[in-house]
């Protein structure tokens, strides 16, 4: 019996199951790759799903403080357009694939708002200020996430 049945204990419950049960038996070196890359994504999917939502929900919050203080300072309309079709098309729901989409249209305010930065020198400091959004959030993120790489079939 599994008694703590999240997707991340479920994985590596599957990851243990391979490297005790599968692996032994496998004698193509082929093979045994094949299941070390298997075990890496395994890994990777465990611990983005323990944190996922939780990430996508604070730089939502994070990226719309910014664009909005980039559109009140710029009056860029490019930013305020993607700021409120990011805000109006928030679904409010914390299923994947509806706070992925949420996610998305906040990015693209993101993105413009950046942009609306690099046009002006004066808005360096809010420029600064959305790349460390991409740097810390999204990059360390990621980095958080392929923790365990390594080179498959090096050991």
């Amino acid at each position: 019996m599994i008694v703590r049945p999240t997707t991340a204990q479920l994985l590596r419950d599957v990851r243990h199951e391979l490297a005790e049960a599968v692996v032994p038996e496998v004698r193509s070196t082929t093979v045994r790759v094949t299941l070390e890359q298997i075990d890496i994504i395994l890994e990777q999917c465990a611990v983005r799903s323990g944190s996922e939502i939780a990430w996508m929900v604070e730089e939502i919050d994070e990226i719309e403080a910014y664009a909005a203080d980039v559109a009140d300072t710029t009056g860029d309309q490019a930013t305020i357009d993607a700021l409120a079709a990011g805000r109006a098309g928030r679904s409010g729901s914390l299923q994947l694939d509806d706070l992925a989409d949420d996610y998305n249209l906040m990015s693209e305010a993101l993105s413009c708002a950046i942009e609306a930065c690099m046009a002006d020198p004066a808005q360096r400091p809010l420029r600064e200020r959305g790349v460390e959004i991409l740097r810390l959030r999204r990059a360390e993120r990621e980095t958080v996430v392929r923790a365990n790489w390594r080179l498959v079939g090096r050991g």
